[in-house]
């Protein structure tokens, strides 16, 4: 089971994840758009893994990331250990809790069918 790291509300908006495979999932939402980067799970990884980790998503155009979030929050179920206000990062954040391993979240943030319709 996903195990929820943080959740930062009070400085940017940022999350991390640590799946079911033990790689971290940081996912950001700010201004600027939405990154999901992924890292492995360990001390020097926390610190550099949102610098230096592998890109699974950006977006940097705010509304197309808002019509992803809103895709994502339709298509998966709400979890009770992501508790934030932003919706498009509690979208996101569920998004990665649903996912196994950092393959699987980018499958799922990068699905074309999310924009359809």
């Amino acid at each position: 089971m996903p195990r929820l790291l943080y959740i930062n509300e009070k400085f940017g908006h940022d999350a991390t994840i640590i799946l079911d495979s033990g790689d971290a999932c940081w996912v950001s939402v700010g201004s600027r758009g939405v990154l999901v980067r992924s890292h492995k799970h360990s001390f020097w990884g926390g610190l550099l893994g949102s610098l230096l980790g592998l890109k699974l998503y950006q977006e940097r155009d705010v509304y197309r990331a808002l019509s992803v979030a809103q895709a994502l929050a339709a298509t998966f179920r709400p979890v009770p250990q992501i508790q934030c206000r932003d919706v498009i990062l509690k979208a996101f954040c569920t998004a990665v809790w649903h996912s196994s391993s950092p393959a699987r979240v980018k499958d799922a943030l990068n699905d074309p069918a999310l924009l359809e319709g």
